[in-house]
């Protein structure tokens, strides 16, 4: 009985290997060259069609400019300028933010931007990196393709799923958003090793390594690009589960391996890296699970799963961000609207669930669907770990291949009822899915149109998301001002935001909005104070007004900063890392402008120092530098001059206006040479020398404080060894 067995389990696995195969050429008939033409055939027209109206829908994307993350991540990310070997050690062994301690390790989308910035010289210009970003999705458009043929086993079904995932609207925020490269990297990963992982399961010696080798080297990408890419193990468990259970466990134990081995190394690297980093938790404002019971958390969790498969079944407003207060947190009180969403999405999940395990053996592809889409949006759902954010599209990018299956297997099956012998009955079906397609493909050339205009991609996010704090401040701080409509939507849309986050302690507030909210009155009251009719229509003629409406906020948000860095300051000093800052220098310049506009000179150049202790920016150096130009210290407003250059050798202007103070602080001394006809600096003259080696000492501090060990080292090598600085100046 013990033998028959055996023998039935052989015969099924064989069964199923050939199901696999099933349609493809026997490749005993013919080489492996000629089996890749017919292959290629057969396939290329129906990819290149899809991949062809892909690009039209992302046609006007390609100029878009760096918007959200994209300025930290990409254009003040210094390790990514140029190649070399300090460079790449440095995005192997630090966090992803470089300006931003926020607990991410992604080395290879880094590594990517490299490539772009510095390799194809793409610099600033954003071109390049949309360029990037499409053809990596045109790759990922090639492998959903692949995997529709291995769950439908025909090319129709497959071309409509690869069309309806490449041009879901929902989508553009990974493809469109130069930063959405990591999701894409995530899902590649994941999508190739299910592949290779399909390809390995009936291969055997030499190729059974290839395969191996394949898997390994996918999964690596994935987990190094992105954090969601660890899935791929649970992906490949569901696929086995629902195509190919009859499978010996031994011939894909292997595969499991190859995959599990780089997330493990994965995991261990970023652990060695993060322990030795500051580290900032995530705010409530970004995700208000944050401060929220266990219950509360799962409850809320899923009904943003709710409100995905809304996106994902009507994309018609879209937005950037949905944090404080736009998911409100379950409130376990059912006289409400919103804890009734909650409710509804729960019963969603479980009957999806509950349809899929029913229908798993008569229905495959809905039931890998289904556990496709919970699986790849686990890490980010916020059921099992709390992450960064409570909801964001981009984190539909690798689920949505779930939905695509799922939508095709309904289509499918209507498809499949459609009486034969009714060619009308054909037609109307055809032009259904047509317009389907196109509907997909139209709304995203219009979401990429938001990408395009900045004013315009803020306003849709706060029309989208209404109730976010961040989306109405950037639709507040988007407008030129240089309307009466302007300026009264400008500061509806700030009053909007300070609404929404007014109730929340100052422990658990955001303190960007209400100083960005500070900056906005601020260029207010000068548009008034410069007799700007717009401005004096909308809101008055007394500028001293909004510079107290503008005190007020930063003073607010200087209370949140500083109650943030106590928290700050303690979880790092626990974890080892004490002495670091997360404060920065940018609140303390607008502090330092709105005392000068009110003549408060004293603040305002307490103000000012304050924020140089902090951070070495340019802008607020100079500022500094007026000020005390204004209070007749020369030698000081100087030195001011120095540490700005030092950060910033690019400013012309300041090098001019270094050189005057110099001439008035040193007249007969050596600070200014005239070799050459034009006066200039003199590095090598004792009096200038101190200066830029005090400057360089500063940066160094600020640096340091700012949990940034690397750039302080850069700083302290440049200054020893070119600028001739003793090491005991810049301790």
């Amino acid at each position: 009985m013990g033998r028959m067995a055996v023998n039935r389990n052989r015969t099924r696995e064989r069964e199923t290997l050939r199901e696999k195969k099933k349609g493809q050429p026997d490749s005993r008939a013919m080489t492996p060259v000629s089996a890749t033409v017919q292959w290629a055939r057969k396939h290329a027209l129906p990819l290149a069609l899809v991949i062809g109206l892909t690009f039209l829908a992302y046609a006007n994307s390609f100029h878009a400019p760096f918007l959200v993350d994209n300025t930290e991540i990409v254009l003040n990310d210094t390790r990514i300028h140029s190649v070399t070997t300090d460079h790449i050690h440095r995005i192997f062994t630090q966090q992803y933010w470089e300006t931003f301690n926020n607990g991410l390790y992604r080395p290879l989308t880094t590594l990517s931007f490299l490539f772009n910035y510095a390799v194809l010289d793409n610099g600033t210009d954003p071109f390049g990196y949309h360029c990037c970003n499409f053809v990596l999705h045109a790759v990922n458009i090639v492998l959903v393709y692949l995997l529709g043929l291995a769950i439908f086993k025909r090319i129709p079904p497959a071309l409509l799923m690869s069309a309806l995932w490449a041009l879901h609207p929902v989508l553009t925020e990974s493809v469109t958003n130069i930063v959405g490269r990591s999701d894409m990297l995530a899902a590649f990963g994941v999508l190739a090793a299910l592949l290779c992982h399909r390809e390995a399961i009936g291969a055997a010696g030499r190729r059974k390594v290839a395969w191996l080798l394949a898997i390994a080297l996918a999964s690596a990408i994935g987990i190094f690009s992105k954090e969601s890419g660890i899935v791929v193990v649970a992906v490949f468990a569901i696929y086995d589960f629902a195509f190919v259970r009859e499978v010996s466990w031994r011939s894909r134990v292997p595969n499991y391996a190859a995959a599990a081995i780089p997330c493990l190394v994965y995991l261990c690297a970023r652990a060695l890296v993060l322990a030795s980093a500051a580290h900032i938790s995530t705010p409530f404002n970004e995700n208000p699970l944050m401060g929220a019971g266990f219950w509360t958390v799962r409850m809320t969790a899923i009904k943003v799963i709710g409100r995905y498969f809304a996106l994902l079944l009507w994309p018609a407003r879209l937005s950037w961000d949905y944090g404080y207060n736009e998911v409100p947190l379950f409130g376990w009180n059912l006289g409400g609207g919103e804890d009734w969403k909650a409710i509804a999405a729960l019963l969603g999940c479980a009957a999806a669930a509950a349809l899929a395990v029913r229908f798993r053996r008569s229905s495959k592809p809905m039931f890998f669907a289904v556990a496709f889409f919970f699986v790849t949006l686990s890490p980010t759902s916020n059921l099992l770990i709390r992450i960064g954010a409570i909801m964001a599209e981009r984190f539909l990018y690798l689920p949505a291949v779930g939905f695509a299956i799922v939508a095709v297997w309904a289509l499918d099956a209507l498809w499949r009822r459609v009486p034969s012998g009714q060619p009308a009955y054909l037609q109307v079906a055809r032009a259904g899915v047509g317009i389907l397609v196109i509907g997909c493909a139209a709304r995203t050339y219009a979401r990429n149109g938001d990408w395009l205009d900045p004013q315009r991609f803020w306003l849709s996010a706060a029309a989208a998301a209404p109730d976010s704090a961040k989306t109405n401040m950037a639709a507040a701080t988007s407008g030129a001002l240089a309307t009466r409509e302007e300026v009264v939507d400008s500061v509806r849309y700030a009053d909007r935001a300070l609404a929404i986050l007014d109730r929340l302690p100052d422990s658990m507030n955001s303190p960007s909005t209400f100083s960005d909210a500070g900056l906005l009155y601020l260029h207010l009251g000068d548009k008034i104070a410069a007799h700007d009719a717009a401005a004096i229509s909308a809101a008055g003629s007394d500028p001293s007004y909004w510079y107290r409406k503008s005190l007020a906020a930063l003073l607010r948000s200087e209370r949140m900063e500083l109650a943030r860095d106590q928290r700050y300051r303690a979880e790092n000093a626990a974890r080892g890392i004490p002495g670091i800052t997360a404060l920065n220098g940018k609140l303390y310049l607008r502090l330092g402008r709105v005392y000068s506009r009110l003549a408060d000179a004293p603040r305002a150049l307490a103000a000012l120092e304050r924020g140089r202790e902090l951070e070495s920016a340019p802008d607020l150096l100079e500022e500094l530098a007026s000020a005390y130009r204004a209070t007749v210290e020369p030698r000081r407003a100087a030195q001011a001059l120095v540490e700005s250059l030092a950060m910033d050798p690019n400013r012309p202007a300041t090098a001019a206006a270094l050189v005057d103070l110099y001439a008035q602080i040193d007249p007969n001394g050596c600070s200014v040479t005239r070799q050459g006809g034009a006066p200039s600096l003199n590095p090598d003259c004792p009096l200038v020398h101190g200066d830029i080696c005090a400057a360089s000492r500063n940066v160094i501090g600020n640096y340091l404080r700012r949990g940034q060990p690397g750039e302080a080292d850069s700083i302290r090598d440049v200054a020893e060894r070119e600028l001739g600085c003793a090491a005991g100046l810049l301790q």
